[in-house]
């Protein structure tokens, strides 16, 4: 059996882009508490979906966490298009968890009331409350990281292959999830500001009311305390992890992240259409072809909006920007060619930009750019020998050395990456040299030992 988890390894990838398995779910997972924009405290919790009928690897699943969008004011990981990237990224072999994070920010004292829907619910009190609002969704979204890294075993979760998924608003927090790891980044908006004064009672039944926040008006807290370090206080003694790569849909960046790192940063794949009203695919202020839209039909223009970075100014950045290699993830953007106007999507919603095009296939791409930086049982990769009950495996060119503590007959057997066995025999004294010819620099070698105990040891052939 461990020959065949051995091999999966080598023919897994497949596994993580079709939709193979069968899954069970666990709903409603607590992973923290935090106080929200109105000084309320919040439960916050996730949904996590594995596949029940797929091979384990040895260092657990890779993980992918799902972040829904809503403008930070709305939206949940009950929304069905995210309990349905929850649901087909676990039938890809992915442990993936949605999750809920704070939502809500101070609506202005004015009331500049329109009749657009959601026109309303978009009146920030000053631009720093949408920065701080993504704020907290970072927070919060590492936060739920580290909750499952922390119970990793629990949930036979891989930490050291993670991976982030939001979109529109959950896509600028899965952004920010990935790349806002130095302090230096931390917005100024998101220190310590005057309070502010109470929202109008005009948004309080359209916008307030019927939230996941509901509050009273009178309620509110309305100062605004510095909002802490950009990790947050969740779960911070978790351990150690890797995020991969992180897929933005139609979101962006309310600031450039990708100047300053302090590690390797992860991989882009990004989706955005270019007539997107809510998140423009370039660099202008946020809800800007909505704000227009309105404005077309009476409106004021909507005030207070923070500037913001789509998938395409992120790319051009990314193009012509001189930063450390270390700062540069790899990219992979689809863009389509709708370019229907204000008027055209009001008429027919089926040609918005700011949603999928093609849902499934969005998806399925993400997914493959996952699966193509997935290395199972990468924690294995060193570890051989530092166990008295683990066989010591190494190889110096094309020999591998094998010993074991044993001096009773092992049995091995050597694949490499086309699942191909290379060479399999038997070492009678538990330990030996064998000469090896493949034009694989990957291989694995199979060992059963006498009591009937097995390992799995990926071995690099190259020069050392």
């Amino acid at each position: 059996m461990m020959l065949w988890l051995c091999i999966t390894q080598l023919t897994l990838a497949q596994n993580y882009i079709d939709t193979l398995y069968s899954i069970s779910t666990e709903s409603n997972i607590t992973y923290g508490e935090a106080i929200n924009f109105a000084g309320t405290n919040t439960t916050l919790q996730l949904d996590l979906s594995t596949p029940s009928d797929a091979p384990l690897p040895a260092c657990g699943r890779p993980l992918v966490v799902i972040i829904h969008g809503g403008a930070w004011v709305a939206g949940s990981k009950n929304d069905a298009g995210i309990v349905n990237l929850r649901e087909t990224f676990a039938k890809r072999g992915f442990a993936a968890a949605a999750i809920n994070y704070r939502l809500g920010f101070f609506l202005s004292a004015q009331n500049l009331n329109c009749n657009v829907p959601n026109w309303n619910c978009s009146l920030a009190a000053d631009s720093s409350e949408w920065i701080r609002a993504w704020y907290r969704g970072v927070q919060d979204a590492k936060g739920a990281i580290r909750y499952l890294v922390a119970n990793r075993e629990t949930y036979q979760i891989d930490t050291s292959q993670i991976f982030v998924l939001g979109e529109s608003a959950g896509g600028f927090i899965a952004l920010g999830t990935a790349y806002l790891d130095n302090l230096s980044e931390k917005p100024l908006d998101c220190q310590l500001l005057p309070p502010v004064q109470a929202p109008n009672a005009a948004y309080f039944a359209p916008c307030i009311q019927n939230s996941s926040w509901a509050l009273e008006i009178a309620t509110m807290n309305l100062n605004r305390p510095d909002l802490g370090s950009i990790e947050g206080e969740l779960n911070l003694n978790a351990g150690s992890y890797r995020i991969k790569a992180v897929a933005n849909m139609f979101g962006g960046m309310l600031q450039n992240l990708f100047a300053l790192s302090d590690n390797q940063v992860p991989d882009l794949y990004t989706f955005h259409q270019p007539n997107d009203l809510i998140v423009p695919i370039g660099s202008t202020r946020l809800l800007q072809g909505f704000s227009e839209c309105a404005a077309s039909t009476g409106c004021v223009g909507i005030p207070n909006r923070p500037w913001s970075w789509g998938s395409q100014a992120m790319l051009n950045y990314l193009d012509t920007a001189q930063i450390p290699p270390s700062a540069k993830p790899a990219t992979q953007a689809e863009i389509t060619t709708n370019n229907a106007n204000c008027l055209t999507q009001i008429l027919n919603p089926a040609q918005g930009g700011h949603q999928y095009d093609a849902p499934f296939l969005r998806s399925a791409q993400a997914a493959a750019f996952f699966a193509a930086r997935i290395v199972e049982n990468d924690c294995l990769v060193g570890l051989a020998g530092l166990s008295q009950n683990r066989p010591a495996v190494w190889a110096l060119n094309h020999e591998i050395s094998i010993q074991t503590s044993r001096s009773s007959p092992v049995h091995y057997r050597i694949v490499d990456l086309s699942g191909r066995i290379v060479q399999q025999g038997q070492l009678p004294d538990g330990a030996g040299r064998l000469s090896l010819h493949s034009s694989s620099q990957l291989v694995w070698v199979w060992l059963q030992e006498a009591d009937g105990k097995t390992s799995c040891t990926p071995v690099w052939l190259q020069n050392q």
